[in-house]
């Protein structure tokens, strides 16, 4: 009898133990990113909060960083294929330049990033931080860095390193189907 009751003890507190784990397990923590408000090569402005409603993909990179290069050909399709960021999908690049104020931020000058993009025939459009804060905000370390954010400004998932167009196909169309 001891020896029955001993074995059903051990049980509910294991089946307790992996009830507690798999609700751990599931609950996800939501991170709200932080805004941006740059201007991109074009000169249109860009605030990341009007694109509420839209899964919103963010690369940070510079001209220098080989694996940036290798995948920028990659954003340019998937951001053709997803409308151009005139539907539900908003692709955007953030580069670095330096300016005469942060002479120490990642990137060459802005008129050499600007030109670096129009011999790369890259269209979709890079924001030019000027000021460094984005990467700060972002907590970039290493490039390329690439955010997707959900429908509702909350962080998806992240990539440091190169990512090919089917990943990131694959990224933002599982993000589309989340509510």
């Amino acid at each position: 009898m001891r020896f029955k009751s001993k074995l059903v003890l051990i049980l509910v507190f294991i089946i307790m133990s992996f009830s507690a784990f798999a609700a751990k397990s599931n609950k996800k923590e939501d991170v709200k990113m932080p805004n941006i408000v740059l201007y991109d090569q074009y000169g249109k402005k860009h605030n990341i909060e009007e694109y509420k409603g839209k899964v919103v993909v963010i690369n940070f990179w510079a001209t220098w960083c080989g694996y940036c290069v290798e995948e920028m050909p990659e954003f340019e399709k998937v951001y053709k294929e997803f409308g151009s960021n005139k539907k539900d999908v908003i692709i955007l690049g953030v580069a670095g330049p330096k300016t005469k104020e942060k002479p120490n931020n990642v990137d060459v000058e802005k008129d050499k990033v600007i030109s670096f993009l129009k011999k790369k025939n890259i269209t979709y459009p890079t924001l030019m931080d000027e000021a460094g804060k984005s990467f700060d905000d972002y907590k970039v370390r290493a490039l390329p860095m690439t955010y997707v954010i959900n429908k509702d400004g909350y962080l998806e998932g992240f990539v440091s390193g190169a990512i090919t167009a089917e990943q990131l196909r694959k990224a933002v169309n599982d993000t589309l189907k989340k509510k």
